[in-house]
């Protein structure tokens, strides 16, 4: 869902000042509201942080976050001057007045932020950070009490800058460009614009003609000159709700007189969980277990580096028994020669014990770090396999859109427990892969891991299976009908399974297939892992359908 600049600068024309703060509030774990004369304010910083009047009632809390607490402290009183949106970026500024205790007028600012799909919520004095909503200490940003409130680099060009020399010698894909050459622009702002410009996201610069240039800036000035007008609009897919936009998008759409309206009626759209929310769940979730995981991957080397002195103990045990006729019974540490390396080696002792115990010693030591070795190695394999499960997964994620689609991934996450099982929720009717037809032959596309076992399950024997080479992606199946394709639709075939793949956006992919027949599921496997023989592989360019 794109929060885009385009949609700020419209949320930002909605607060009216200068308006009285009548309250500061809680309303949920990742969300606060200022009451600016007797309509709330939402501040939320969750999986889709957002700004917007809401219309939802909040309790009055009687425990406040420490936050709140220390809002209300420093703002009691306060006047709302003005609200203003930094570098046309997704960066809020609130100004505001208060009387502190001997009467004197103090400054304080309110930011909201939005930093990809983080939010937070920053109150300062004097360039100072007072508190925040989330501390931050990373290279990149640090907030938190004390340090100075810095904006984060800005170095793309503002949209209302934009013309045709931006593209001339410019190189890349055509949604990439936009989103790191132009303020304000977020991945799915650049796709719609694309659209509306009859041109495919992935289009290269330097194949644009000029007339297609022309077709993309002015779409961009439009954009800036209707930001001028509070209009918002929710595009619609299959007749669900699918993205809001501060512009008019491709397709069919609803528009709505005020982002506040938009935002509240895309959240509260059904009782049940939108797609787009629900999406951004899933991802959230996934990509942080990913993230510990990873993290738990790094200890595991760490610890693999430390079990490799196992052989060193093993190599004292064997000098000092090699040695044991020359060497005094007890020592803090002796000499012995390594027969190996054809050089003398210190070996330091218990001089408690003989010499002969302390090589059983080191034996020990060895076996018990060879033992741990070898389980280190067994939870790397393990954890290096999960994480490639997880990222194929987000993969998955972020390619579809439909509520049954997205339902059989929660529950494959589920019954893996890499997600918590939800309340059972209304049956979403089972969700459909993709057939496409090519000179009288059938192809049928997987889109998720349960529709990969669904496709390859009810496939015939005789029918072709194909499959991206070693990287996540769809199974593919070409239903023969026992007929022998010819090879362009075998290679057609294919370069569909390298588009729907990880691989979709290079320009080249090797593709495998094989008959069905060939194609087995290990028992117990995870959805979507297959094992196959008797395969043959194409190189094949990647194409989407």
């Amino acid at each position: 869902m794109p929060y885009d600049s385009f949609l700020v600068a419209k949320i930002v024309k909605e607060i009216e000042t200068p308006a009285y703060l009548t309250g500061i509030y809680d309303a949920t774990s990742h969300s606060i509201v200022l009451s600016l004369n007797k309509k709330d304010l939402m501040i939320d910083v969750g999986g889709w942080p957002n700004l917007r009047f809401t219309k939802i009632f909040v309790e009055k809390d009687l425990y406040p976050s420490s936050f709140v607490s220390i809002m209300r402290a420093k703002l009691k009183g306060a006047m709302l001057l003005k609200v203003s949106q930094i570098d046309f970026d997704r960066i809020v500024r609130f100004e505001f007045e208060v009387t502190n205790l001997i009467g004197e007028k103090e400054s304080l600012e309110l930011y909201h932020e939005v930093m990809g799909s983080f939010g937070n919520i920053i109150l300062v004095k004097d360039g100072k950070v007072i508190s925040a909503f989330k501390n931050v200490s990373s290279a990149k940003r640090r907030i938190f009490p004390g340090v100075d409130y810095v904006f984060p680099e800005e170095d793309r060009i503002a949209p209302w800058e934009i013309d045709e020399n931006i593209f001339l010698n410019a190189s890349g894909r055509l949604d990439q460009f936009l989103v790191s050459k132009v303020m304000g622009f977020s991945k799915k702002t650049a796709i719609e614009v694309t659209k509306l410009a009859n041109l495919s996201f992935d289009t290269e610069i330097a194949s644009l003609k000029m007339e297609e240039i022309d077709r993309i800036v002015h779409l961009i000035r439009k954009m800036v000159k209707d930001i001028e007008n509070r209009q918002v609009y929710i595009s619609f897919e299959a007749s669900l709700p699918k993205d809001i936009y501060a512009f008019e998008p491709y397709g069919e759409f609803k528009t709505f007189d005020s982002a506040s309206d938009a935002i509240e009626k895309l959240l509260s759209i059904s009782k049940e969980e939108s797609p787009i929310l629900k999406k951004e769940r899933l991802l959230k979730s996934v990509k942080s277990f990913t993230e510990k995981n990873e993290e738990i991957l790094k200890k595991i080397r760490q610890e693999l580096k430390e079990s490799d002195n196992a052989e060193e103990f093993r190599k004292y045990g064997e000098l000092l028994i090699s040695h044991l006729h020359e060497l005094p019974k007890k020592s803090q540490k002796v000499e012995v020669f390594d027969w190996e390396t054809n050089k003398p080696v210190i070996v330091n002792l218990d001089p408690k014990i003989d010499v002969s115990k302390n090589a059983q010693h080191f034996f020990s030591i060895y076996t018990r770090l060879k033992n741990k070795h070898d389980g280190i190695v067994k939870r790397e394999e393990i954890i290096r396999k999960r994480i490639s499960y997880l990222q194929e997964i987000v993969y998955e994620i972020e390619n579809i859109s439909e509520n049954a689609e997205l339902d059989d991934i929660e529950k494959e996450l589920s019954i893996f427990k890499y997600i918590p099982s939800r309340k059972k929720q209304k049956t979403q009717k089972e969700s459909k892969p993709i057939e496409y037809e090519i000179s009288g032959f059938k192809i049928v596309i997987g889109k998720n891991n349960i529709q990969n076992d669904r496709v390859t399950r009810a496939a015939s024997p005789d029918d072709l299976w194909f499959h991206v080479r070693e990287a996540p992606g769809s199974h593919v199946i070409l239903v023969t009908g026992k007929r022998e394709p010819p090879q362009d639709v075998i290679e057609f075939v294919a370069s569909i399974a390298a588009g729907h793949s990880r691989y979709r956006n290079d320009l080249w992919a090797s593709v495998d297939y094989t008959y069905v027949k060939y194609v087995s599921k290990p028992k117990g496997a995870k959805p979507g892992f297959v094992i196959y023989k008797n395969f043959k592989t194409l190189r094949v360019r990647p194409r989407l359908i």
